[in-house]
């Protein structure tokens, strides 16, 4: 191989607080592709399978290892079945329906909604009533910055990511769990993590348990597992870590 391999990083940009995989590029690993699972659910919702398949045809090519944060696993599952690619799950977890209406309610409580004008009906979240909900914030939330178009551009994008994530968290949720055609670790500090959820047979999954109560990614223990992962299913990446 003449060039360094593809290592696909999922991870939530821009997120304020939420850790990411940056430390990777800054310590010299080649081939590193950082993607945002948010930017393809902008214009329109996908299901998991069909945003695996958009990552993996946009990808230079076939990944050698797929790493994942939190709630980007089963993204990273479906990514690591469909190329035959090994994966690393940082913290993974499932998404489930508390964890969509706490955000909800949490984007609410940014935008000033009323998340009760929006509620969840029984059958399950709406995702599209709850947009409707967040745009109707729009007039509101651009008075707050001014009322002028710069206020607005900004709204707009705001509440275009706002969109998205629940239109990730919801495609996260009604993914089924994926049998992995290559190897699969786990990094977690969790009692249960519930790979269940995630893949059709949890004892396949290589678990590593730490000790780390918040941030795994800035544990030095956890940077050097996935360093470890690197090394063992993309050298040429790590040869490129090793000579920075």
């Amino acid at each position: 191989m003449t060039g360094a391999q593809t290592v696909l990083a999922l991870e939530f940009r821009g997120a304020g607080d939420t850790a990411d995989f940056g430390f990777l590029a800054r310590e010299g690993v080649a081939g590193l592709v950082r993607v945002d699972p948010l930017v393809h659910h902008v214009d329109r919702p996908l299901t998991l399978s069909e945003q695996a398949a958009l990552v993996a045809a946009r990808l230079p090519d076939r990944p050698a290892l797929v790493l994942a944060y939190c709630g980007t696993a089963a993204l990273a599952l479906h990514v690591s079945a469909l190329t035959g690619t090994p994966a690393l799950l940082v913290d993974p977890y499932p998404v489930t329906v508390e964890d969509m209406v706490q955000d909800f309610r949490r984007l609410c409580a940014a935008t000033g909604i009323d998340p009760d004008t929006a509620a969840e009906p029984a059958t399950g979240p709406d995702v599209a009533r709850w947009e409707r909900a967040l745009s109707a914030g729009r007039d509101a939330m651009a008075d707050v910055h001014g009322g002028d178009e710069e206020a607005y551009e900004m709204v707009d994008d705001l509440l275009d990511r706002y969109r998205a994530w629940l239109r990730f968290l919801q495609a996260s949720r009604a993914a089924e769990p994926v049998a992995p055609a290559a190897p699969v670790v786990g990094v977690t500090a969790r009692p249960d993590p519930r790979l269940d959820l995630l893949v059709a047979d949890p004892a396949a999954v290589e678990l590593h348990r730490v000790d780390v109560p918040a941030g795994l990614l800035d544990s030095p223990e956890v940077r050097a597992r996935l360093t470890a992962a690197i090394h063992r299913y993309a050298p040429t990446a790590a040869a490129a870590q090793g000579n920075s």
